[in-house]
């Protein structure tokens, strides 16, 4: 075990030590106020409001490409939280129905009219169903490594061509 840890420790001190150094500003980038591009583009554009006012908000803000004069957005990690938010709830929400309908329909299966509880939703199947929902990626983690989540091979049907 001790040699292990010291193992780990060298690999991890060798991993970390040896690294390229990164620029923090982008070649291809340049502020947009500095862009020949769109400074050319600043000043073909119509002279009115809905002109103007976007110009000079990307101009002092968002950088251009050297070459198009175009504004490009960075991809930087202290947005990232921008995106992972709402990805993490849509993913959440769609999860939580998936697995509320899918435990519903596994529930009422075992009925003796499993038909006509999915037209009539029955309550006393469906509110556990939906509690199920509230914490399905455990339960898929679960099922997943226990392997009840997929289907064998043999079990697949393929169609005969």
């Amino acid at each position: 075990m001790k040699r292990l840890l010291i193992v780990c420790a060298i690999a991890f001190s060798i991993l970390f030590s040896f690294h390229p150094s990164a620029s923090a500003e982008s070649e291809l980038l340049v502020p947009c106020n500095q862009s020949q591009a769109f400074q050319e583009r600043q000043q073909n554009a119509p002279n009115n409001y809905y002109y103007d006012k976007p110009f000079q908000a990307y101009g002092s803000e968002l950088m251009c490409g050297k070459d198009d004069g175009l504004p490009h957005l960075q991809l930087r990690l202290d947005r990232a939280i921008d995106i992972v938010i709402p990805f993490a709830l849509f993913f959440y929400i769609a999860g939580f129905i998936g697995w509320s309908g899918r435990a519903y329909l596994i529930a009422s299966n075992q009925s003796s009219k499993p038909e006509e509880q999915e037209i009539f939703i029955n309550l006393a199947i469906a509110i556990p169903a939906l509690l199920q929902g509230l914490l399905w990626f455990v339960f898929a983690l679960k099922e997943f490594a226990t392997g009840e989540l997929t289907a064998k091979t043999s079990d697949l049907s393929v169609s005969p061509r």
